[in-house]
């Protein structure tokens, strides 16, 4: 489980990455390290309305879902 820091962590790289790459979702998931698994799970617990329909098929077709 993440604690504080971890939390911290990822919206350090979400603030990073959108200061200087607004339009790149996948330089955000290079960034993440995300991985298929990851983004599956992701998906299937929790809310994706808080990403655009063109952001989450993006990210599909760069993990070939």
């Amino acid at each position: 489980m993440a604690n504080k820091l971890d939390l911290a962590d990822a919206q350090f790289i979400g603030f990073f990455h959108g200061k200087w790459n607004r339009s790149d979702i996948i330089g955000l998931i290079e960034s993440m390290g995300l991985t298929k698994s990851e983004w599956k799970k992701w998906k299937n617990n929790y809310p994706t309305s808080i990403m655009d329909e063109d952001d989450i098929k993006e990210i599909d077709e760069y993990f070939k879902v």
